[in-house]
């Protein structure tokens, strides 16, 4: 049987020009052309695959058009946690190719996220691949063929259905970093956990602040007070929990 090469490792390209948008064409033309592709895309390959755009103008609803159903998303929707760390850090000049995702309910995708750049470098969007590898996996797991994708330790991604879905992935993932669990976190392990949230891009979600807060039973400004605190050395003169 073929087996389908996938690189175990997200390849990253800086300045990619695919897809190849030429630069004098404005965002809303820029936008129709990406349709066209993402409908050619998932027309080629079937159900297995899934093209989503992202419009940053308005972030926490950043999903614009969806070909395909891969991770069970919808229109108005907003970005995957990877999208969110990397608007969140500004580091949008490399696109990143054939890394591996996931979905909540289990399905195991190989990815690629290509941004959509003015002429002068402005990120605005981004044209996203999703195939789903499940079935294939399963399939070589039965031939005796370990073929499950390596995480990159630098990126990876989580598929969820809202925001609020992200803020709960995201609170857990850095929980199990700390190796604490959130209702047993002291004030230095709280200070760390929101340090660890901040740098995955957690509160480009306006209504983080809250969430979290409520989470570690803290007021939303021990949460603003924690942000501004040394995840090293915090310091000790707050006495709230």
């Amino acid at each position: 049987m073929m087996s389908i090469p996938v690189s175990p490792n997200p390849i990253v390209i800086t300045n990619s020009i695919f897809p190849v948008i030429d630069p004098t064409l404005g965002r809303t033309q820029t936008f129709a052309l990406c349709r066209q592709l993402a409908q050619a895309v998932v027309q080629t390959f079937g159900h297995i695959c899934e093209v989503v755009i992202h419009d940053f103008s308005d972030l926490e609803r950043s999903i614009v058009h969806i070909e395909g159903n891969v991770t069970n998303r919808s229109l108005g929707q907003g970005p995957t946690d990877l999208l969110l760390r990397a608007v969140r850090a500004g580091k949008t000049e490399s696109d990143y190719f054939g890394y591996a995702g996931h979905t909540l309910d289990g399905k195991m995708l190989r990815s690629s996220s290509v941004f959509l750049r003015d002429p002068d470098g402005t990120v605005y969007g981004a044209f996203c691949v999703n195939v789903d590898m499940t079935h294939l996996h399963a399939l070589e797991g039965w031939l005796g063929q370990l073929r499950a994708p390596a995480p990159s330790a630098d990126v990876s991604e989580t598929f969820t259905g809202d925001l609020s879905e992200a803020l709960e992935v995201m609170m857990a993932e850095a929980a199990l970093e700390i190796g604490v669990p959130v209702a047993q976190m002291n004030r230095t392990q709280k200070i760390r956990l929101v340090h660890a949230l901040h740098e995955k891009g957690a509160f480009q979600i306006k209504k983080a602040v809250t969430f979290v807060a409520e989470r570690l039973s803290v007021s939303r400004f021990t949460v603003y007070n924690y942000l501004n605190v040394s995840a090293e050395e915090p310091r000790t003169e707050n006495r709230e929990p």
